[in-house]
């Protein structure tokens, strides 16, 4: 997607800020964007809004379903498109660049060590000990503040993980393992009657990062939580749904996946399309001098990420940000998973993202 377009573009931190100021009926979040939400009124007092994750608007517009029957606009996800970085936003109603949360690796220059941003596996409780993370306000803080009765609902098995214990803080979480169980909870009286539900699902994603868009089981899936959706809208009277995603994805032949060698001098994290890079910039180029892609400017990276105001930030802020081709992505020396849809990048099938608006 054109830089231009897409720092024009309303994103999902300006939605869920928008989401906020509705629901709190104040403006609890200072937001200067121009997102409307067409079918809402003020007189709705009770609201879902459902994340899924992968369900990128070109990924759907060629489908009928209530999902593309129901969309309403086109927002932008973050940069870079990716899970962690879009759910941070979300849960904490900040841009990448004010929660810390800028990519699907970080790296920590004082530590020098790489983590995994879905799973912080060796780092669990970095989120907690670092104050800079902690000490930061989540959504679900300020409903509790404000009295508002909500429940997150999201898969079983992430409620306990170090990601979820950070973004979740403040939440009363329900976990489900399946969409029939999912179905089951959206009966029950404590979801139906409250003001606010958000929900998680990640199953599309899956199925497009191992099979692709637009494959066989990938439709298969979609098209479960198309029925799915249908049958909650019809049975919760008076609600207003809001569904998103937190990106879209691409599919990668396997031609244009690129291996790089490099040594420990060289800190590559990010993720494998819009990747950060510290080190040796002579070095640097020699290492990606054969890859599809650009090194993007002070200038561009100030505009897509931000630059770092304070000792905090700067000691996870890449020093290059290399920004790759559509269609390509790199293998870093901690990634080697062969899938066949990846994300992260700044086409607009990963960054364009469906606003979808039911009213029952």
């Amino acid at each position: 997607m054109d830089k231009k377009k897409f720092l024009n573009s309303p994103n999902i931190t300006d939605l869920i800020k928008t989401i906020m100021n509705k629901l709190c009926s104040e403006e609890v979040f200072k937001s200067d964007s121009k997102l409307l939400l067409k079918k809402y009124e003020s007189s709705m007092k009770k609201i879902n809004f459902i994340l899924v994750d992968g369900l990128g608007s070109k990924n759907i517009e060629n489908l009928d379903n209530i999902l593309t029957q129901n969309q309403t606009d086109e927002i932008v996800s973050t940069f870079p498109s990716s899970t962690s970085v879009a759910l941070g936003s979300v849960n904490l109603g900040s841009d990448p660049i004010e929660n810390g949360l800028i990519g699907y690796y970080h790296f920590d220059k004082s530590e020098n060590k790489l983590i995994n941003t879905l799973n912080w596996r060796g780092s669990e409780n970095y989120l907690q000990d670092k104050k800079f993370f902690s000490n930061q306000k989540t959504i679900w803080n300020i409903l509790n503040e404000k009295n508002i009765v909500f429940n997150v609902i999201q898969p079983k098995n992430l409620i306990d993980t170090s990601l979820s214990k950070h973004l979740y803080r403040g939440a009363n979480q329900i976990g489900y393992e399946s969409l029939d169980e999912l179905g089951e909870i959206f009966t029950l009286p404590n979801i139906l009657d409250n003001q606010f539900n958000f929900l998680y699902y990640p199953v599309i994603d899956v199925a497009a990062h191992v099979y692709g868009t637009n494959s066989e089981e990938w439709l298969i899936e979609v098209k479960k939580f198309s029925e799915f959706l249908s049958e909650i809208t019809k049975s919760d009277e008076g609600r207003y749904t809001c569904l998103t995603a937190d990106h879209g994805v691409i599919n990668v032949d396997d031609e244009n996946r690129h291996k790089i060698i490099y040594d420990d001098s060289v800190k590559i994290y990010g993720d494998q399309r819009s990747v950060y890079i510290n080190g040796d910039m002579k070095k640097i180029k020699n290492i990606f001098k054969n890859i599809p892609g650009h090194f993007l400017e002070k200038q561009e990276i100030e505009s897509l990420i931000g630059l770092p105001n304070d000792d905090e930030r700067n000691n996870f802020f890449p020093e290059h940000v290399f920004l790759l081709d559509d269609g390509h992505i790199i293998f870093p020396n901690h990634l080697s998973a062969n899938l066949r849809g990846y994300h992260g990048g700044l086409s607009p099938k990963e960054v364009a993202i469906p606003l979808i608006e039911i009213v029952s």
